[in-house]
């Protein structure tokens, strides 16, 4: 699954720190949203990866899927 976002671009030196714990570019941000997602998501053996240039910004969200037997 990815979202895309078609606004400006986010710097390469911004990118490279999103999901760092209490990074922000926000006022009144705590620099945790993100970082709490993508551990949610790493905890689930997933992965999380940003791309930013001049057509927009995707983020990608893999999670696995694993068949399991319910007895």
């Amino acid at each position: 699954m990815f979202f895309k976002d078609t606004g400006s671009v986010i710097p390469h030196d911004i990118l490279n720190r999103m999901g760092e714990p209490f990074f922000t570019t926000k006022e009144n941000g705590t620099g945790l949203g993100i970082m709490i997602s993508k551990q949610i998501i790493e905890t689930h053996n997933g992965s999380v990866h940003f791309w930013s240039d001049e057509m927009g910004t995707i983020i990608e969200v893999i999670i696995p899927i694993t068949s399991r037997s319910f007895t």
